[in-house]
Formats: C-alpha cells, structure tokens, sequence
C-alpha cells in the first residue's frame, strides 16, 4: 500500500505544466504570478499556456484548447472564472491531468450566488476522474527542489520548513519574512478553500517526506476537526509543528467563514489541543518566523538563565524586562565573574551586573569578544543575547561605510567565543539609513547561521517557548 506521501508527491513534481486562462496583456494573473516565476526559476518540464485566442507568450506557444496540447499535462494552473470551471475539470479527467490548482475565487467562500454549488461541482468531477483538486481561492505549491514557484523572488535553495497555509497572501508574506531571516523552505502549500485537498493530507505528507524537518501550520477553518487532531498528534510525534489559528475571535471568525468558506473553532478550543498535543502555538506570523528561527538555528538551552551583553543603560532595563516577563531568568553575576570583566574593561561607562551595559562592541572589540567568553563560562548561565541597538549605528555613517561589517564580525567573532546558545537581536531603527546598516549586520550573522531577532521581546518569547518544548 502505497504512503500518504507517495500519494502526493506527484503534486510537488510535475513534468509538465498547463496555465489555462492566460492572457497576453499585463493584467493577466497567469502570466504575472505564475509563469514569471516559472520562467525565473527555470522549470525543468513543459510550459503551456492555453487560451482560446491562441498566439504566443514570452516566446512560448499559446494553445486554444488544453485537449490540443500535444504533450501529457501533468499539472494544471487554472485562472479562469468560476463558471467555467466544471466544463474544465471535465477535459482534464479526459486527458489525464494529475492535479489541477484553481487560482479562481468566487466558490464557497464568496457571497456570489451558486458558489457553493460551483465548487461541489467541479470536486465530484475531480474525485470522479482521478484528479486531485488544489483550492480553489489559493497560490498553489512553492518547491524550490522542483524549481516550482509563484513569486520569482522567493529562495531557490531548498531548506528544512514545510508551511501549510490556507490564505495565499500569508504564505507569500512568510516566506519573504522568512528568507531575510535565513529560513528556507522544502515545500510551501496554499490550499484555499481546501474542496479536495485539505490540511490533513498535507500533513499526512509531511509528516513522512524527508526533507521536512519542522511543519508550520497557517490555519482558518477545518470540515473535519477530528481528523486534523488526530493527523495532528502524528505529526507532533516526529517532527516539531508550529500552528499559528487565523479568526479566533466573534469578528476573525466571521471573516474566515468570508475567505475560506470554513468552520473556525473557539481560541479556548485550539489552546488546549496544542497543549495536550505538544503543539507549539504562535498568534501572528511574525512569531511565527520567531519560532521557526529558534526551531532552525539555536541548539537547545539546558536552562533558562540568560546573559545579556552588549546594551545601552535604557535598553537594559527594557531587555531585562522583556526576559522577566517571557518567563527567563537574568541573573546578577557573582563578584568573581565581575572581577574577571572588570579585568578587561574599563569602569567609567560600563555596567557589568547582568545585563553588560557596555559600549564596548563599537569602541573595543576585543573587550567585547572577551566578555561573551567570560559570561558564557559561568555554569549558571545557559543562554546569551547579544543586543546591538540601532541608535548605536550612528547615522552620520554613510551607507558604503565599513564600520557595520567591522560590528557583525565582532559580535560574530564573540558568539563563536560562546559556549552557550546566543542568539542575537539586530534592533531595527527609524531613519533611513539605520535601517539599512541593521539590515546588512543582520545579514551577516544570518549567512552565518545564528538565530537573529529584531527585538529582545520577540527573542525571549520564542526562546521560552522553545525550552518550554525541549523539555515537555
């Protein structure tokens, strides 16, 4: 008997691709979202584009009908209006299609009369003939492996994260908040309103492909509650999941009812299966890419006793706070430990209590190199942040100035000095060219694969949640 996974890894590599609804003018979705990227990605197998006025597109053949394609369609990318959607399903049971990806909205989810009906329709006749059915109202499938994509700036490596996410516009937002963060992605699933494939087979798949090794969940509404909980414990047993539940309050959930034409469930409902299924619930998709950082690139802390080098006075006390109240520890330092940074560092300007208020990560890089290596050494510390604030990087510097690289191998230099976890928070800043400077320093320790962060709240809660897991 063949696996959940054998099942649907014809999805995710398809020798040829049809775009039916394509147009030649600039407005053409098929053409903008997803033959670009096709192109820019460089898909191995066949493209072809099929609408009835035939022609020629981006030097590719258009054909009139997908029944004139000469060539086996494997896959299908259909942007053309709800209506039609029935009289379509039919010619790719007839030919032999494997999976079809309904761009189209305007089925269950829409208030557009006959909807419903519409989407019914055209799944029968998809389970009927042997074809799998994507969406409808979805992106489709991003995997980088098979040089499938539907946006040409995504990564083209491959990478260790599978998302499942049922909205199309959050799957393209995370991925692009992930990348900059060095996630990198082995599959990418946006399955709408989910009329044939659904969550569950997903996760099913998941759960056994090998290039999966953390699952992110992006959540609206279920048909079949009990099955998800019950995929969902499977899933947990093996691999780390990361849900994020969209419309748990009276207004989210009528507005998943609007988008995905799905049933919601209470907030109260969700807290408890992710407790009792050892779920790792997030409630924005910027934690989400916290905790899929965290799960990527931080071996786990034996504790949660944290160290924090490298703040400003005010900043601090902030960080200090934010640690508290996400359940970490920071520690006072025993006088020896102070004596040993007094050592090295000069008293005027300096704390050196816990946190290490020190500017010594611009001014003296190796004082800051050797204060990573001393606090690290204590035996009650189990973690380091590393904080660089972005008022630190002074706005007079230009953006070609060195100096920012010169910061990045400093704290670069001090993390490998660690013995302990570090993470590192790059503090974005307001102006400008602040935010450009922060940006290339969070680069630099990005490519060198430590978890980076953009404040020391959202570096704290996943770090919290991340312990709180190890150790369940």
């Amino acid at each position: 008997m063949k696996s959940k996974k054998q099942d649907l890894e014809f999805l995710f590599h398809p020798g040829s691709i049809a775009l039916v609804g394509i147009t030649s003018n600039h407005t053409s979705p098929l053409a903008d979202i997803f033959l670009g990227p096709l192109l820019d990605f460089e898909f191995k197998g066949e493209l072809y584009p099929v609408n009835p006025k035939g022609g020629e597109i981006r030097g590719l053949k258009v054909y009139p009908d997908i029944k004139e394609i000469p060539g086996q369609v494997d896959h299908v990318i259909a942007s053309i209006p709800a209506r039609l959607g029935p009289h379509l399903m039919h010619d790719c049971t007839a030919i032999g299609v494997k999976a079809v990806h309904f761009f189209t909205a305007g089925f269950s989810e829409s208030d557009e009369e006959g909807g419903a009906t519409l989407e019914a329709e055209i799944t029968q006749i998809a389970r009927t003939g042997g074809v799998r059915l994507i969406g409808p109202n979805c992106m489709g499938i991003y995997c980088p492996e098979s040089r499938l994509s539907f946006r040409s700036e995504f990564p083209k490596d491959s990478g260790a994260v599978a998302y499942l996410c049922q909205s199309g516009g959050n799957s393209i937002h995370m991925v692009q908040m992930g990348a900059a963060r060095g996630l990198r992605f082995s599959k990418v699933v946006s399955y709408g309103n989910a009329a044939d494939i659904n969550e569950s087979d997903l996760l099913d798949y998941f759960i056994h492909d090998p290039d999966t090794k953390i699952i992110a969940i992006y959540i609206e509404g279920v048909k079949d509650g009990q099955r998800l909980v019950d995929t969902l414990a499977k899933a947990a047993r093996v691999k780390p999941v990361v849900l994020l539940k969209g419309g748990v309050t009276e207004a989210g959930t009528r507005a998943v009812a609007g988008h995905t034409g799905s049933l919601a469930g209470t907030d109260t409902t969700w807290d408890a299966i992710c407790r009792q299924l050892r779920l790792i619930r997030v409630h924005s998709l910027e934690e989400m890419v916290d905790l899929l950082v965290t799960l990527s690139f931080m071996p786990p802390p034996e504790g949660r006793n944290v160290a924090i080098v490298g703040a400003g006075g005010g900043a601090s006390v902030l960080a200090t706070d934010d640690c508290e109240s996400n359940h970490l520890v920071v520690p006072q330092f025993t006088q020896e430990v102070r004596d040993q940074l007094w050592e090295f560092m000069p008293k005027a300007g300096n704390s050196v209590k816990n946190p290490v208020d020190s500017q010594a990560i611009i001014w003296a890089p190796h004082q800051f190199v050797n204060t990573v290596r001393t606090v690290s050494n204590w035996e009650k510390i189990n973690l380091l942040i590393g904080l660089l604030v972005s008022t630190d990087i002074f706005p007079s510097w230009s953006e070609q100035s060195d100096m920012y690289k010169a910061i990045a191998r400093t704290m670069l230099e001090s993390s490998k000095a660690s013995s302990k976890p570090m993470a590192i928070v790059v503090q974005p800043g307001i102006r400008p060219e602040m935010t450009r400077n922060a940006f290339h320093i969070q680069q630099e320790f990005v490519s060198a694969g430590f978890p980076v962060y953009h404040s020391v709240a959202q570096a704290a809660n996943a770090i919290s949640k991340f312990i709180e897991y190890c150790h369940h």
